[in-house]
């Protein structure tokens, strides 16, 4: 907003004329009037494109015509007073000092139309004003008002809304409403002397502020004023810090939500002013201490807490309560959240476990299927079959047996289920080959055969492979299975690839990542996930590496390998 200039000008020149116009009078109010609505327009409170209802359209003109019809010399003075703070706040507010002069300038022509003009003509009446003074009030200051229109003015060019500090702009109210106050009270020292009084109080603040200023940095041998302020008056706020970092080491201590929260709330108990607490939550209830007329209570979400103290709370120690309590909810509930994370974590520890045994049982099963359908199928008095069914039994058996032994052990102890068990890779290969010996599968591997290989691992992609190869096989019984094991440098990597139809593209979309929907009709579905999870628990890769019409290849390798 770039004309705020101008409404600030027009705003100063508008009192200005107000105040110098005869005291009472119809010209005075109008210009009053004026200025009142200029500053309407600048204020840095509310939006001036906030639309204002009806209601307080008519209290802001009964305020305005109830002061401008009973003008008194100390409305005036506590306008300008007003004026001034609003104005230091600016000047504080802007870190820049040539952005801060603009605001400066005008706190200046405020605090000296105060002085000079307002408090001895409007406020106390005196008609014997200096003639240098009048000369002050009706040319220099305009003058000081003409050189703002030139002085930078940049920091709110651009700007939509305004900053504004209600916590300066309230000491620099105070400073000179006791500026004013010291200066009428020293009238009679100087036998009502105004001017006098003026300049002996505006000395006297000065000193006084210069002393101060001295004595509140660090010097040789004294601390300052800052140290004991800081140590003494603001004592509150050292306990708070300390039960603070007492409060951030409960929250790395493995304990529980009602432990943590009885530890917090008895952490406050070193407080002075608290004597006692009572608390309800979702663990329990406790409460130490002792009850007294004068509780502060205080909800969060299913917390509640009450604090007792030996007096009625200040209404900034309320604060004060209320921010421990909200401290204490939010760790609470951080905790409360762990501990619902960990126990959600173990039970879809349990649940993957019971999915990926439920696999391997159904594979396992599937197997003694094959063998019983064998059995059945030969014919009774053929003894070269009875003899081949017979193999075959002494061969699958007891690596069903094995498998079927490891699966319980998993199934009792979950954290089995990724042990990561090293075996040559010689001896997980004949087991292999003996266990699908009569599935049609052709096995090659090349490569160091002593090399250690995660058999647990491998024994699972290569169990979910088989199974979804077989099922293609069974829609199209031309379909050739092939196993590959790799032993090299890089690491062991094993392939299975068949020569069925390609993984649809929708299926391969979600493969591996996630169960996918349509694992019932083409096979692809938990196996091969819990098989990916797996690997990438134990540093492995499974990935689908090719994929056309033919050639449908999975492979399992270390991820350093890639």
């Amino acid at each position: 907003m770039r004309s705020r200039r101008w409404v600030i000008l027009a705003m100063l020149l508008s009192l200005h004329a107000g105040l110098i116009a005869d005291s009472g009078g119809s010209f005075q109010r109008i210009w009053l009037m004026v200025h009142f609505g200029l500053f309407l327009l600048w204020q840095p409170f509310f939006s001036t494109e906030r639309e204002l209802k009806v209601f307080a359209i008519l209290l802001l003109l009964g305020i305005t015509g109830v002061v401008l019809y009973s003008l008194a010399g100390w409305m005036l003075v506590t306008w300008i007073a007003i004026m001034i703070g609003i104005m230091g706040g600016k000047v504080f507010t802007l870190q820049a000092a040539r952005r801060s002069r603009f605001y400066l300038v005008a706190a200046f022509y405020l605090f000296t139309i105060l002085l000079v003009w307002t408090v001895p003509v409007s406020l106390l009446g005196l008609s014997d004003v200096p003639r240098e003074l009048r000369a002050v009030a009706s040319v220099f200051l305009p003058l000081t008002l003409a050189a703002m229109a030139v002085l930078p003015f940049r920091a709110e060019d651009e700007a939509t809304t305004q900053v504004f500090d209600f916590f300066y702009s309230l000491i620099v109210f105070q400073l000179v409403v006791v500026l004013v106050l010291g200066s009428i009270a020293a009238m009679r020292v100087t036998n009502n002397q105004y001017f006098q009084a003026v300049v002996l109080t505006v000395l006297a603040f000065a000193g006084a502020l210069f002393i101060l200023a001295v004595l509140w940095g660090p010097r040789t041998g004294f601390g300052g004023l800052r140290t004991y302020f800081s140590r003494y008056l603001m004592s509150v706020g050292m306990p708070f810090e300390l039960w603070m970092r007492r409060i951030a080491e409960l929250s790395e201590a493995d304990l529980s939500s009602a432990r943590f929260l009885q530890n917090a709330l008895e952490e406050i108990e070193k407080f002075p002013w608290i004597v006692g607490c009572v608390w309800s939550s979702p663990d329990g209830e406790g409460q130490y201490g002792r009850n007294t007329e004068f509780d502060s209570r205080f909800r969060y979400h299913d917390l509640e807490i009450a604090f007792f103290t030996e007096i009625r709370m200040s209404p900034a120690m309320f604060l004060h309560l209320r921010l421990l309590a909200q401290v204490v909810g939010e760790f609470y509930e951080g905790k409360r959240r762990e501990q619902v994370l960990k126990q959600n974590a173990y039970m879809q520890a349990v649940h993957e476990t019971g999915a990926r045994l439920t696999h391997d049982m159904k594979n396992l099963l599937q197997s003694l299927y094959s063998l019983t359908s064998s059995g059945e199928a030969r014919p009774g008095d053929d003894r070269r079959k009875k003899s081949d069914y017979e193999l075959l039994l002494q061969r699958q058996l007891p690596q069903l047996a094995k498998r079927l032994q490891s699966t319980l052990d998993k199934l009792q102890n979950p954290a089995l289920g990724a042990a990561n068990a090293m075996l040559p890779a010689a001896h997980w290969w004949q087991e292999v080959r003996e266990l699908h010996a009569d599935d049609e599968v052709s096995f090659t591997a090349d490569g160091d055969l002593a090399t250690a290989i995660p058999a647990n691992l491998f024994d699972t992609v290569l169990e979910n492979c088989l199974e979804n190869a077989r099922r293609k096989r069974q829609a199209q019984p031309s379909t050739e299975i092939r196993v590959e094991l790799s032993l090299l440098a890089t690491g062991p990597v094993l392939a299975i690839t068949d020569t069925g139809p390609a993984i649809p593209s929708g299926t391969v979309d979600g493969l591996l990542r996630a169960p996918v929907a349509n694992s019932r009709q083409g096979g692809y579905g938990i196996g091969l996930y819990q098989a990916y999870q797996q690997a990438q628990k134990q540093n492995y890769s499974l990935s689908l590496a090719c994929n056309r019409p033919g050639e449908v290849r999975f492979e399992l390798r270390p991820r350093q390998s890639q």
